[in-house]
């Protein structure tokens, strides 16, 4: 068997903030020591939000922040830097684009991109996450021209169905990296019935990760490293290391995903290992 990437998405994205738990890492330098934790604790890529210091809140103007994280995380270890394109969007479309544009060229090896426009998944269910097939067009391109590697977020089966059109236009060059987003509500149910219908319906070549949101994120990563795939934790998903308690750390959940991999005798990659799996040049 393949052996399986672990993703730590340290940051808490759009929602998580101080008011939610404590531990949520919010400067630089506790983005920083949250990542090498979790490098250490065995995780090979850290996905990464711009947050307001302090509160944990998104940032206002995520590029400068971004930029460092990336930069401090490079002089401390080699985990694979995965920066986010959604989230904190409250700027114009235009400059919008023209953020996303920039943020291809902070130095990291990965950007997510959604694969489409969803209805929110957070109470109040308020409001849409937009990301229409013209823009996700412009943003590989964007990508392709910075030599960052796109990981393709799909919320449902109509944006696998978006990503196969897409690259068989050549929009995107496969084979590709995609991340099942199980959020339950208003997208995947976070089932393995509902994975095992994806896993039919995409290409045989291209990877695949699996997160899911609170209780069903270390469920559903125990069926997607059975099945040969890779698997995402952290404060972005969930914020618990068991019913009731919150996790003081994403590295506890990075160490909990890795000993339920060792039980399944499943060997988990290091940064270059996954570098070599996801074609990144290196391996």
């Amino acid at each position: 068997m393949a052996k399986c990437i672990i993703t730590a998405a340290v940051t808490g994205g759009e929602p998580v903030s101080r008011e939610m738990t404590p531990y949520v890492p919010c400067s630089p330098e506790e983005i920083v020591e949250e990542t090498v934790r979790c490098w250490e604790a065995g995780a090979s890529i850290v996905h990464l939000h711009a947050k307001e210091p302090g509160t944990g809140r998104p940032a206002p103007d995520p590029n400068p922040l971004l930029k460092q994280y990336v930069e401090m995380i490079r002089d401390r270890c080699d985990i694979i830097l995965n920066v986010t394109t959604g989230g904190g969007r409250r700027a114009t479309a235009e400059k919008l684009d023209e953020m996303i544009r920039e943020r291809c060229y902070l130095g990291q090896e990965i950007s997510s991109m959604n694969m489409g426009s969803v209805n929110s998944w957070t109470r109040p269910y308020r409001g849409t996450f937009m990301n229409q097939v013209p823009t996700i067009r412009r943003w590989a391109g964007y990508m392709r021209e910075a030599g960052v590697k796109p990981e393709l977020e799909l919320y449902d089966t109509g944006m696998l169905n978006t990503a196969k059109m897409l690259a068989g236009e050549g929009v995107f060059e496969e084979p590709l990296h995609i991340q099942f987003v199980m959020i339950g509500r208003t997208g995947f149910s976070p089932t393995p019935r509902a994975l095992l219908y994806c896993l039919d319906e995409k290409p045989v070549d291209w990877t695949w990760s699996v997160c899911a949101l609170g209780r069903h994120e270390l469920p559903m990563g125990a069926v997607a490293m059975t099945l040969g795939g890779h698997v995402r934790v952290g404060f972005e998903d969930n914020i618990y290391i068991r019913r009731g308690e919150l996790a003081k750390s994403n590295a506890q959940l990075v160490e909990r995903i890795v000993t339920i991999a060792e039980a399944l005798n499943i060997e988990v990659a290091t940064p270059d290992e996954a570098r070599g799996i996801l074609g990144l040049g290196k391996g």
